[in-house]
């Protein structure tokens, strides 16, 4: 078979990039149809975070938080971003279960719009919202609790981060829809990988509060890139430290790519051979 010229290349890479993106608007009009979900989701998030912040704030007044220096309110501010990312992140996971238990595969297979590519995209859109929704109350909510502010800079920079540690979030739950291949219900590995991304990631708590040896092991995990790092800017904010984070980010970003393009071409291979 001859091989694809450039023109043909940059056609097909053109088709990819504009499936894509109306993936990624549709996934944006559908949260925005569901407003009361989203207001629901929002709702969680600020009484989640006025329960662990009366948390925090106790742990901060007995000074147990020794191994941060921390300013005043800044472990409540960490969980507050590290909530907002987790909950922002698309259950991508349950669509892939419902389209390759219930075979509904097969006929995306037949389009010439790549399917995994769409589903990523719309997920990202879904996700895009919740942080814009999610966030909008978090804002609201630091206004009006009259807690002193972090530095304008901290915001920018956990804006940045916290939309690149959601397409983390949304590549790891992939990685588990995928799983629906061989498993077929998801929810085992999603509970596993939940609760090692709330350990890992640093959900209640700064991951730089643990033994250094779990501390070398969490912060070099995607998990931390996702939710640990832009949480951090709360409470230390630094050029230096956005940077080393988005590095880490990026990194991730195309390790995980890589590893979910490995497991749906791995999954397609045994559809092929042995059906659903």
């Amino acid at each position: 078979m001859p091989s694809m010229t450039p023109t043909a290349r940059a056609d097909v890479a053109l088709g990819t990039f504009a499936a894509a993106a109306s993936a990624f608007a549709l996934g944006v009009r559908r949260n925005l149809a569901n407003w009361p979900i989203l207001m629901g989701r929002a709702l969680f998030y600020l009484v989640a975070l006025t329960v662990l912040s009366a948390l925090w704030d106790k742990v901060a007044a007995q000074r147990v938080a020794g191994a941060l220096v921390l300013p005043p309110g800044g472990l409540t501010l960490y969980v507050g971003a590290t909530e907002w990312i987790t909950l922002s992140v698309a259950a991508i996971h349950l669509r892939l279960e419902d389209d390759i238990r219930l075979g509904m595969l097969e006929p995306h297979l037949l389009r010439p719009k790549p399917y995994l590519v769409q589903k990523i995209a719309e997920a990202m859109g879904d996700s895009v919202v919740r942080l814009i929704g999610i966030g909008i109350a978090a804002l609201i909510a630091l206004a009006l609790s009259g807690r002193a502010l972090p530095p304008p800079a901290a915001f920018v920079y956990v804006a940045v981060l916290g939309v690149f540690g959601a397409a983390i979030g949304v590549l790891i739950y992939t990685g588990v829809g995928l799983a629906a291949f061989w498993v077929r219900r998801v929810l085992p590995p999603y509970i596993i990988v939940q609760k090692i991304w709330f350990l890992l990631g640093g959900l209640f708590a700064p991951i730089s509060l643990y033994p250094a040896w779990f501390f070398g092991l969490a912060v070099v995990s995607p998990f931390a890139a996702s939710i640990y790092m832009p949480g951090s800017m709360m409470i230390a904010p630094s050029v230096r430290a956005f940077g080393e984070a988005l590095l880490a980010q990026l990194a991730w970003l195309a390790a995980l790519t890589v590893l979910v393009a490995l497991i749906w071409r791995a999954g397609l291979r045994r559809v092929l051979r042995e059906g659903v």
